[in-house]
């Protein structure tokens, strides 16, 4: 049996990302993986973080976290307009690595932190975690062994709610659409990611990108801020495969009304309903329908035996899923491990094809 993959996670504060996800998921125990080491700008935070999840090792200090023998790869799991830099620190130190997406905040920050891990010989990942989800992997397996015939087309609407809220002050920095971090690029990017791994490629796409809430209200102040951050995405265009597709994904609703995929065939239908994005290990449930019959009905989808065995519950299962293949791709010297540094380019190019579309009024080509 292979050594696990030992693993430090960089921005590993018990209530961000990492301690609702990364941590609670290596804790459980993913087969192949370990946590060693915790890093964060405060000992305090990162020895908290230790404690809680049973981390033998916990920094403040980067360099020699990177620095530890110990540490086979390191998880790039903080805000967005620090992963650039974060990232090349990584790979300069010589480690493989993880890191959420976004890759950066534009498609030349992905580009370059794609091209230093290659040219370093690394193994990558990207946190886009939804194609890992059993629900995704299923209706994949479905549409494949012919449940729906010949794929004509599919359509996907993820509106969120809470969109004309008041905003944490932590959270104010999301509304410039300068740093990226922003429905577009995150729900978004995170809903056709899902898409495109059942469905495949997306040849062209036309599209509305705005912002419909163009202020901001801060919790606490009742302070208002001017808004420019996109909050609501619309897209039609055609797969690769000659079916139409059509997609919106909002964050400027009131009430949310979760997350819908409809798949259309020759000889049945499929639909994936969740309460919120999948990518997040949201409750979903799938149905079906072939030809002849006269209602959906709801298919059953199998779940690794590993998840029901440790314990996970939500946003951990995928981002296991994940971090167990990633571990197996390189326990094995599989090239092939998806989603990469190099598919995190290609993704971050479809966010800019989508943008172009708003923009310009033309359909874009990919």
């Amino acid at each position: 049996m292979a050594d696990p993959l030992r693993i430090g996670i960089i921005g590993g504060n018990v209530n961000g990302w990492a301690g609702r996800a990364h941590m609670p998921a290596l804790a459980a125990g993913v087969p192949g993986v370990e946590l060693v080491a915790v890093c964060t700008t405060r000992q305090e935070s990162a020895d908290e973080a230790a404690k809680k999840f049973g981390v033998p090792l916990a920094f403040s200090d980067l360099a020699k976290m990177l620095a530890h023998p110990d540490v086979d790869v390191a998880a790039v799991v903080v805000k967005l307009p620090t992963h650039h830099d974060l990232a090349m620190e990584v790979i300069a130190a010589g480690k493989h690595i993880y890191t959420e997406w976004p890759l950066g905040t534009t498609t030349a920050q992905a580009e370059e932190i794609a091209a230093a891990a290659a040219k370093k010989g690394l193994r990558t990942c990207v946190g886009l975690q939804a194609r890992h989800s059993a629900e995704y992997r299923h209706l994949r397996h479905l549409i494949d062994d012919g449940y729906v015939g010949d794929v004509l087309s599919c359509s996907m609407s993820q509106v969120g709610g809470g969109g004309t809220s008041e905003r944490p002050p932590g959270r104010l920095w999301q509304r410039d659409a300068a740093v990226a971090a922003n429905p577009l690029s995150i729900a978004f990017g995170h809903a056709i990611d899902g898409l495109t791994s059942v469905m495949g490629p997306i040849e062209s796409v036309a599209g509305v990108v705005s912002t419909q809430v163009k202020e901001w209200t801060e919790a606490g102040t009742g302070k208002r801020y001017p808004a420019t951050a996109p909050d609501d995405i619309l897209v039609s265009g055609r797969l690769r495969s000659g079916a139409t597709v059509s997609v919106h994904v909002a964050a400027a609703g009131g009430v949310g009304t979760g997350y819908r995929l409809d798949v259309h065939g020759t000889d049945g239908t499929l639909v994936l309903e969740a309460t919120g994005s999948p990518h997040t290990s949201a409750p979903a449930r799938l149905l079906g329908a072939q030809r002849g019959a006269k209602e959906l009905a709801e298919i059953e989808v199998p779940q690794d035996d590993w998840v029901g065995a440790s314990g996970l519950k939500g946003g951990p299962i995928n981002i296991g899923k994940l971090w167990k293949s990633f571990a197996e791709s390189i326990a094995s010297g599989d090239d092939g491990f998806e989603p990469s540094f190099a598919s995190a380019v290609e993704h971050h190019k479809l966010i800019d094809a989508v943008r172009e579309a708003s923009e310009s009024g033309q359909t874009q080509e990919l």
